[in-house]
């Protein structure tokens, strides 16, 4: 009896096993298509709004490294889906000392790009705008100094939760033929970055501890490719080391020789001491040590070791070794205190020409 109920059980489970086969197939599709609509309504829901923006530079001027601030002049724009959108009127220019603002217009156009496909017409609106930025200027190495300009657009109203730039890319760019002096740009790039802040501005409507804006930045390294200034700035300098190297010609075997001799040094080292002070208008005050500082410490060291091996010079005279005196700073201190200052402005230069 109970192999007759099994044979009939298994008859029934081969009987009915194709549909449970396709009872299988039919759930598992039903759940896979509610798990597709329920991700794709949350995505639609949880997805920010976007324009496209864009910035064009027209100009960049007035590089106060001393005031460590710069000046460009651009014009940027955005593409939106709807009126609602304006991100022109709640953006801020970050690290701007002052701005100005002109041909503000917003003009409804037909699309024909990718972008919001699904919109007949959008939203196209642009501003000019002459902004004056602060910029730490690093002038260590100076004049081979390279600097990476930042201009930063950032949303101050709307939270990347609801609202994102996305930016520009094929528009954007700087005019190639503008007038930078001794510098030129060497490459441009735009990026989108979400900006955190740890406070949420009071917002009433933020439900945490943070917001969060999105922020366009714009990079332009430069690079200066004119050193003329750097030239009077050194130059000097190197004019008092060579007057001050023209002592080891005179003779010490009188007073009044060695009193101008050692006239000579103080005037040196003193004028070395008054244009280390010159490169601080152009240059501004800076905590390290700029190459041309570094020039000016070790004139200055080498003038006054001219000043001791003028009384060591002294010293031998008086003790009747007069004329091997003259011969060892002629021949021997002339030379190395030349030659030695020369190969170490060589490598001070080379060093930053390299570093940058």
């Amino acid at each position: 009896m109970p192999s007759l109920w099994a044979e009939c059980l298994s008859k029934g489970m081969t009987r009915f096993k194709p549909f449970a086969k396709l009872t299988a197939v039919l759930l598992l599709s039903i759940s896979l298509s509610f798990w597709v609509l329920s991700d794709s309504a949350l995505a639609e829901v949880s997805a920010p709004q976007t324009c496209r923006v864009g910035i064009y530079i027209t100009a960049l001027r007035d590089f106060k490294l001393s005031d460590k601030s710069y000046t460009a002049d651009f014009r940027v724009w955005s593409v939106c889906p709807n009126a609602e959108l304006q991100p022109l009127k709640n953006m801020e220019f970050v690290d701007a000392l002052e701005a100005e603002t002109a041909f503000d217009t917003t003009l409804r156009k037909k699309n024909h790009s990718e972008s919001f496909a699904t919109k007949d017409q959008v939203f196209w609106s642009q501003r000019d705008v002459s902004a004056t930025f602060s910029y730490d200027w690093n002038v260590n190495n100076y004049p081979f100094d390279r600097h990476v300009l930042k201009l930063s657009l950032e949303e101050v109203v709307v939270d990347a939760s609801a609202f994102i730039y996305t930016p520009d890319f094929k528009n954007s760019g700087y005019q190639r033929n503008m007038k930078l002096g001794s510098w030129k740009i060497t490459g441009f790039s735009l990026a989108e970055e979400r900006k955190t802040y740890n406070t949420t501005f009071g917002d009433p409507a933020s439900t945490g501890k943070q917001g969060v804006y999105s922020r366009l930045n714009i990079l332009l390294p430069i690079q200066r490719v004119k050193a003329v200034s750097f030239f009077k700035l050194t130059t000097g300098v190197y004019v008092a080391f060579a007057v001050a190297m023209l002592s080891f010609f005179y003779e010490t075997g009188q007073a009044s020789l060695v009193s101008a001799r050692t006239s000579l040094l103080v005037g040196c080292l003193f004028a070395a001491l008054v244009n280390m002070r010159a490169p601080e208008s152009v240059l501004g005050r800076t905590e390290g040590l700029t190459l041309v500082d570094q020039i000016h410490i070790a004139a200055i060291f080498y003038i006054f070791a001219a000043a001791f091996a003028t009384v060591n010079s002294r010293l031998l005279t008086e003790a009747g070794h007069g004329k091997q005196a003259m011969l060892r700073d002629r021949r021997l201190l002339f030379r190395a205190f030349s030659l030695s200052f020369i190969v170490l402005n060589v490598i001070m230069i080379s060093y930053a020409a390299i570093v940058g």
